[in-house]
């Protein structure tokens, strides 16, 4: 049988190293999937900038910039990537929305603001990305180019504004999805009150453990696939 997600020749996770309880449990849906030991997957250190400019806040340039070195470095080997975040599960679907091949951009995981129409849609989410060789080579010196934007989109908004700009690259859309995010205390939003006091945090965390789990549970039942 063929290991999941074979179509991609790297599959990069990125990841702050702080971050330890988001890499456990990203580990955690490796072993899930028969990941673990697959040679093709390792972990990316996560770049977390000084300041935010041109963007609204440093957590959107750290993603923007984390995904642009991965992307780099998929370029200069000339290989397919998947880009993975450190907070993305995998759902029921992945069995049959495991992609066969790779030949433009991929879209595991999406919230799209017009369903009805993925392709024509904005998205939000880039937690499951995936690139072909060709692509990330177009890629790296247009969101380069986007660091000297007075107002650069995330970076969810730039592959719809890369897309837009180059219609032409096929697209495709798992669906349903076979990537969502897993609820988790943010690295690029403002910290809630309840993230912040140390006395909350734990039960903030265990709110979202158990609201990880109910979700779980309602995509891998049959009235939820």
């Amino acid at each position: 049988m063929k290991p999941a997600l074979s179509a991609f020749e790297f599959i990069r996770i990125i990841n702050l190293p702080q971050r330890t309880d988001r890499r456990q449990q990203m580990e955690r849906e490796l072993r899930r999937i028969g990941l673990a030991r697959d040679p093709r997957v390792s972990f990316h250190a996560a770049v977390a900038p000084d300041s935010p400019e041109p963007f609204r806040r440093r957590g959107e340039k750290g993603v923007f910039l984390s995904h642009l070195a991965v992307l780099r470095e998929a370029a200069s080997k000339g290989a397919s990537v998947l880009i993975l975040e450190d907070d993305a599960d995998f759902t029921a679907a992945l069995p049959t929305g495991d992609p066969e091949s790779v030949g433009g951009i991929f879209y595991g995981g999406h919230e799209a603001a017009t369903p009805g129409d993925l392709l024509g849609s904005d998205i939000i989410g880039a937690h499951c990305m995936g690139f072909s060789a060709d692509v990330a080579k177009a890629l790296v010196p247009y969101l380069t180019a986007l660091l000297d934007h007075s107002s650069p989109p995330p970076i969810d908004g730039a592959y719809v504004w890369f897309r837009r700009s180059f219609p032409d690259v096929p697209t495709t859309f798992a669906v349903p999805p076979i990537a969502v995010q897993r609820p988790s205390r943010s690295d690029i939003a403002p910290l809630r009150f309840f993230d912040r006091v140390p006395l909350l945090r734990e039960a903030a965390g265990q709110a979202r453990r158990i609201k990880r789990r109910v979700q779980r549970r309602a995509q891998d039942s049959p009235s939820g696939s």
